[in-house]
């Protein structure tokens, strides 16, 4: 697997698309949560909401600091889709992985 790396310290920028049936689709209110997971397992974000771009398409930016430490991250996505007024909703889940890297001298 080859990770995207990141400079501590820095501010990124992290994008996902909700599809259902390989169709784009907006999670029920058009409300995306994120979580940001630490190399250390702590949230560095919990609960935040990602910006709509267009339909499923949604972006979060979120800043590490000079204490946070090296490693991969986890950034998680979710939502939730309506299946139908018998069926209830369920929850869409998107992850990605990150390298957070010491800033170059």
């Amino acid at each position: 697997m080859n990770l995207t790396k990141y400079e501590r310290k820095n501010t990124i920028r992290s994008d996902v698309d909700f599809k259902v049936s390989d169709v784009l689709t907006d999670p029920s209110g058009s409300v995306a949560y994120v979580h940001v997971i630490k190399s250390d397992g702590t949230y560095l974000i919990s609960g935040g909401s990602g910006v709509r771009d267009s339909t499923g398409e949604y972006h979060f930016f979120f800043a590490t600091g000079e204490t946070d430490p090296l490693g991969v991250y986890v950034v998680e996505w979710y939502g939730w889709h309506n299946l139908g007024s018998s069926f209830g909703t369920k929850r869409i889940v998107q992850r990605d992985a990150i390298q957070i890297v010491d800033v170059e001298q």
